[in-house]
């Protein structure tokens, strides 16, 4: 499956985080609806929560591969 195969370091996530950040904080300062604005500081707060969790939520594993919740690796929860 692609999925298993394709994956990209936290870095690129970041990245996009950012980027989906600068759009939000841009919308923020143009627009003067209050609704809108309120909408574009959420999705920047979330951005840059998602930016900050990227390296710590996606470690890479020493052959340079992401960990992926997949059946073998995936942890065990007990009742």
């Amino acid at each position: 499956m692609l999925r298993d195969d394709w994956w990209w370091p936290w870095w690129v996530s970041t990245l996009i985080d950012l980027a989906v950040v600068a759009i939000a904080v841009a919308v923020f300062f143009v627009t003067r609806r209050r609704t809108i604005r309120l909408i574009a500081a959420a999705v920047a707060l979330a951005g840059l929560v998602a930016a900050i969790m990227a390296p710590i939520v996606m470690t890479d594993d020493s052959d340079g591969r992401m960990n992926r919740m997949e059946p073998d690796n995936a942890p065990m929860i007990t009742p």
